[in-house]
Protein backbone atom coordinates (compact mmCIF):
# COMPACT_ATOMS: atom_id res chain seq x y z
CA UNK A 1 0.00 0.00 0.00
CA UNK A 2 1.26 3.55 -1.22
CA UNK A 3 1.26 6.58 1.23
CA UNK A 4 -0.37 9.39 -0.60
CA UNK A 5 2.03 12.36 0.55
CA UNK A 6 -0.45 14.82 0.03
CA UNK A 7 -2.62 13.77 2.76
CA UNK A 8 0.14 14.83 4.96
CA UNK A 9 1.71 18.17 6.07
CA UNK A 10 5.40 19.04 7.45
CA UNK A 11 5.84 18.08 11.12
CA UNK A 12 8.45 21.25 11.33
CA UNK A 13 6.50 24.36 9.77
CA UNK A 14 2.97 22.74 8.23
CA UNK A 15 3.38 23.16 4.57
CA UNK A 16 2.78 20.38 2.37
CA UNK A 17 4.52 17.39 2.59
CA UNK A 18 6.50 16.23 -0.18
CA UNK A 19 9.30 13.59 1.88
CA UNK A 20 9.32 10.42 4.62
CA UNK A 21 13.00 11.77 5.99
CA UNK A 22 14.10 10.53 9.26
CA UNK A 23 11.03 9.09 10.39
CA UNK A 24 9.44 12.20 9.78
CA UNK A 25 6.68 13.89 6.98
CA UNK A 26 8.79 16.72 5.93
CA UNK A 27 8.42 19.90 3.29
CA UNK A 28 11.47 20.49 0.58
CA UNK A 29 12.51 23.33 3.47
CA UNK A 30 16.55 22.65 3.83
CA UNK A 31 15.80 23.70 7.53
CA UNK A 32 12.65 21.44 7.98
CA UNK A 33 14.67 18.37 7.12
CA UNK A 34 17.76 19.43 9.44
CA UNK A 35 14.90 19.99 12.32
CA UNK A 36 14.03 15.79 10.96
CA UNK A 37 17.98 14.97 11.60
CA UNK A 38 17.94 16.66 14.65
CA UNK A 39 15.11 15.16 16.24
CA UNK A 40 16.15 11.53 15.44
CA UNK A 41 19.56 11.95 16.36
CA UNK A 42 21.03 11.98 12.75
CA UNK A 43 21.55 8.44 10.88
CA UNK A 44 21.65 5.91 13.79
CA UNK A 45 20.60 7.97 16.28
CA UNK A 46 18.10 5.37 18.16
CA UNK A 47 20.90 3.03 18.08
CA UNK A 48 23.57 5.34 19.25
CA UNK A 49 20.75 6.20 22.26
CA UNK A 50 20.39 2.68 22.97
CA UNK A 51 24.19 1.72 23.24
CA UNK A 52 24.41 4.22 26.17
CA UNK A 53 21.73 2.51 28.01
CA UNK A 54 19.04 5.65 27.02
CA UNK A 55 15.68 4.60 25.79
CA UNK A 56 15.26 5.05 22.03
CA UNK A 57 10.98 5.33 23.06
CA UNK A 58 10.47 9.26 22.71
CA UNK A 59 9.50 9.86 26.60
CA UNK A 60 6.00 11.19 25.68
CA UNK A 61 4.79 8.43 24.49
CA UNK A 62 6.75 6.14 26.91
CA UNK A 63 4.70 8.06 29.27
CA UNK A 64 1.31 7.37 26.94
CA UNK A 65 2.14 3.65 27.59
CA UNK A 66 2.70 3.34 30.74
CA UNK A 67 -0.52 5.03 31.59
CA UNK A 68 -2.54 2.77 29.12
CA UNK A 69 -1.06 0.06 31.07
CA UNK A 70 -2.87 1.15 34.70
CA UNK A 71 -5.84 1.47 33.23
Amino acid sequence: MAINLDEYTCEFCGKQCKNIVYAAFVCDDPNCLEEARLARGGPGGHMKKKAEGKPIIPIELENEIDENKKL
